[in-house]
C-alpha cells in the first residue's frame, strides 16, 4: 500500500482508496506521513487525510498517452 502511494506522489497520479468503512477516495496523494499515521489526498471532496490504519486497498489510476 505504501509503495503505491509512493509511486503516484513521485508520478503525481490519480489513486483510488478504499477504507475499512466501505468510502471510497479518488484523487491526487500529496504526502504521507508515518508519524500521524495519515495520507493527505487531494480530490473532489476537497483535501481529506486518510489514516492509513483505515486503508483497506489502494489502487492508482494510469491514463495512457497513444
Amino acid at each position: 500500500m505504501l509503495k503505491e502511494l509512493n509511486m503516484a506522489i513521485k508520478k503525481q497520479q490519480v489513486v483510488s482508496i478504499s477504507t475499512e468503512d466501505e468510502e471510497i477516495y479518488i484523487g491526487t496523494p500529496e504526502r504521507i506521513s508515518v508519524v500521524q499515521g495519515n495520507v493527505k489526498l487531494i480530490s473532489d471532496r476537497g483535501l481529506v487525510f486518510i489514516p492509513l490504519d483505515e486503508i483497506k486497498h489502494v489502487m492508482r489510476i494510469i491514463s495512457l498517452s497513444c
